[in-house]
């Protein structure tokens, strides 16, 4: 009988440690795909910003149009009420200067984020060519980019801010 009880008792507590152990497995598991998750996100919003801030500073005279009507619908908030309404004077410099200029981002990162928000820290090198001179000039900016996903999964611009 204290045989059997004490049997009993070894089955039990092996039933729960091994609940115990499974149920740690699983919180690491899930963890583990929670990280991933968010590294991924932040990939996407890295790449994201990246697109956009390339296609900001690369200027193309054949293209131009097209290419504003990209930027334009890539952005929203406060970008967009300051980039939209002067998108015509813009474009009409760009074509009355005739000016040229390739924009890569040379190193992001995501500084923070939510899964419905990022800031983006990026450094951006642009070669300008303008007809009236006759060496390319180089620049290099820092940009913080505020990169919104929406619940469809859509990504947006809502704020680009010049670092000194």
């Amino acid at each position: 009988m204290v045989a059997s009880v004490v049997a009993a008792l070894c089955l039990v507590a092996a039933l729960v440690m091994s609940g115990l152990w499974l149920a740690e497995r699983g919180k690491g598991a899930t963890i583990r795909a929670d990280r991933a998750s968010a590294t991924e996100l932040d990939a996407s919003y890295r790449d994201f910003a990246s697109e956009v801030m390339t296609r900001l500073m690369t200027i193309r005279q054949e293209t131009l149009t097209e290419d504003v009507d990209r930027i334009v619908e890539m952005i929203e908030g406060d970008f967009s009420e300051q980039f939209t309404p002067r998108r015509d004077s813009y474009e009409e410099v760009v074509e009355t200067t005739a000016v040229v200029a390739d924009g890569v981002v040379s190193a992001a990162a995501v500084e923070q984020s939510t899964p419905e928000r990022a800031e983006v820290i990026m450094a951006i090198d642009q070669t300008i060519g303008n007809p009236r001179s006759q060496e390319d000039q180089d620049r290099q900016y820092r940009v913080r980019v505020t990169v919104n996903r929406h619940d469809d999964g859509e990504m947006k611009v809502s704020g680009v801010n010049f670092i000194p």
